[in-house]
C-alpha cells in the first residue's frame, strides 16, 4: 500500500472515529451541552486537528444526521424490494421505522428529538445548506412510503399522498417519544396496534 493510500485510509478512519465519539457525546449531553473541545477530547484529538475535519459543531452534527438518515433509508428500501402488496409493504415500512428506533436509538434521537428539545425545531441550529441536504434525505425516505400508497390507486393527488405520509411519519415519531423503548414487550405491543391503525386508515379494513 502506497503512502498516499495509507494516509487516505487513516484520514477516513479518523473522521469516522470523530463521528462515533460525537454521536455518543451528543446523545449523552445534548447539542447545546457539547463543546468542540469536549468533542476533540472524546475523539482523542487536539482541538485544532478536529477543525481540520469539521469546521464547526453544526457541520459535525449534520453529518451524523446524514448517517442516520442513510441507515433508515437503507432499511426502508429493503422492505419494498420484494413483491408484497402495497398493504403488506406499508406495514413492513412501519415496522422498519419502529425497529430503527429500537435498534439505533442514538441515531433516532439525533434525527428526531435532540435539536427539537433544545431549539424548538429539529434544524434551527444548522446552516441553510445543511438543512437542504437533510431535507433531501428525509424526502427520499418519505418518497418510498408515497410510492407504496400511490400503487393502491391513481385517485389520490400528490398533495394528498404527501399529507398522508407526513401524518404517519409524525405519528410514529410521537409514538416513540411518548412510549419510549425501555420495555421492549410493551413497546412492541403498542407498535403493533399503531401499525394496524395506520394501515387501516390508509388502505381500509382488511
Amino acid at each position: 500500500m502506497g503512502t498516499q493510500q495509507r494516509r487516505r485510509r487513516e484520514k477516513r478512519r479518523r473522521r469516522q472515529d470523530i463521528l462515533d465519539a460525537a454521536r455518543a457525546l451528543f446523545w449523552e449531553k445534548g447539542y447545546g451541552g457539547t463543546t468542540m473541545p469536549e468533542l476533540a477530547e472524546a475523539a482523542e484529538l487536539a482541538p485544532g486537528t478536529l477543525y481540520l475535519y469539521f469546521p464547526g459543531k453544526s457541520a459535525l452534527y449534520a453529518e451524523l444526521l446524514i448517517e442516520g438518515y442513510d441507515l433508515l433509508l437503507e432499511r426502508l428500501q429493503a422492505e419494498v424490494a420484494g413483491d408484497g402488496s402495497p398493504r403488506e409493504q406499508a406495514a413492513a415500512l412501519i415496522d422498519a421505522f419502529l425497529r430503527f428506533a429500537q435498534d439505533c436509538p442514538e441515531y433516532f434521537d439525533i434525527i428526531f428529538f435532540l435539536l427539537q428539545k433544545e431549539y424548538g425545531g429539529t434544524r434551527d441550529a444548522l446552516e441553510p445548506e445543511q438543512v437542504e441536504r437533510l431535507q433531501a434525505k428525509e424526502d427520499a425516505c418519505k418518497a418510498i412510503a408515497a410510492e407504496v400508497i400511490e400503487r393502491v390507486d391513481g385517485t389520490r393527488s400528490a398533495a394528498e399522498v404527501s399529507a398522508t405520509v407526513d401524518a404517519a411519519w409524525s405519528m410514529l415519531v410521537g409514538l416513540v417519544s411518548f412510549f419510549g423503548r425501555r420495555d421492549g414487550k410493551s413497546f412492541s405491543s403498542v407498535a403493533g396496534e399503531a401499525r394496524k391503525l395506520l394501515v387501516e386508515a390508509v388502505f381500509g379494513a382488511g
